[in-house]
């Protein structure tokens, strides 16, 4: 990732946080009857986090210059994060998976929509729109993904995964790893690191079909680092493009990694990922 990616990271973090601390005062949508946890904000919360994994869920749009195609991310019938791209065309993985949002712990409803053609037009087609369970004090990825509405006798929105992530809780000087498989194309796959001290394509857990995930694991300090599967990586730059040593921990961000593969258009897939803190 180059400099001019790492500030747009930076910039579209710094962002997408904003809307999160500000999603009390969001745009509402009517809940379903019986609908999922509407209370405010209180101690028994869970932690949600929502990747736009699709490359045609959305709209299109353009993002720094970039066309692609984006979403617009409510929970509990409040916007969280308007316009979050997919990343395609040199944006960074990061611009596509939003920082956790806190949620009251219990039924979270999901929805997800193309976003407006016009700015501060209405909403475009509901892509997702179901609620998931969570527990307080549990952090979860939601990722948007395939690259169609699923068939009969399926709700009528494109495949969503759900996966609880486990904390990060790395000493000092160490550093840990969660990897998710969120793509229809890519089936089955063995999660994989190298780095300069690792074994070759050192294996993370078992195999992993669509909709599961590995981690979190702890991995070796080390430079030289590249993440993914055995048969495809990224490096550890991708994820911060300062650590020009795919250094992990990386010394000038944080200190563990998320990783997530999602479907690119037709049959490939793609690797993207996160830095994230302890928690």
């Amino acid at each position: 990732m180059s400099l001019k990616h790492r500030r747009f990271a930076a910039a579209a973090v710094a962002t997408l946080t904003a809307f999160v601390l500000s999603s009390c005062t969001g745009s509402d949508l009517p809940m379903p009857p019986n609908g999922p946890d509407g209370q405010g904000f209180s101690t028994n919360n869970a932690l949600v986090r929502v990747v736009n994994g699709s490359p045609n869920a959305g709209s299109a749009c353009v993002v720094f210059g970039v066309a692609t195609t984006c979403v617009d991310v409510f929970l509990d019938g409040k916007l969280i994060a308007p316009d979050v791209p997919y990343s395609q065309g040199g944006l960074p993985g990061s611009a596509a998976i939003l920082p956790y949002a806190s949620i009251p712990a219990g039924q979270v409803l999901v929805q997800i929509f193309a976003s407006p053609t016009v700015p501060g037009g209405p909403e475009g087609n509901e892509v997702y729109g179901l609620p998931i369970t969570t527990s307080a004090n549990a952090k979860y990825s939601f990722v948007l993904a395939g690259q169609a509405v699923l068939p009969p006798p399926n709700p009528p929105f494109y495949q969503g995964y759900v996966f609880k992530d486990g904390l990060f809780q790395s000493g000092f000087g160490d550093v840990m790893g969660v990897f998710h498989n969120a793509s229809l194309n890519a089936g089955t796959v063995q999660f994989a690191v190298n780095c300069t001290s690792c074994p070759p394509k050192q294996p993370i857990g078992n195999p992993a079909a669509a909709g599961v995930s590995r981690g979190p694991a702890s991995l070796i300090p080390s430079g030289g680092y590249s993440l993914g599967t055995t048969g495809a990586t990224i490096p550890a730059s991708n994820l911060d493009g300062l650590n020009t040593g795919n250094v992990l921990p990386d010394p000038l961000g944080k200190q563990n990694v998320s990783i997530y593969l999602v479907d690119t258009l037709g049959a490939g897939f793609q690797i993207i990922g996160i830095e994230d803190s302890n928690g």
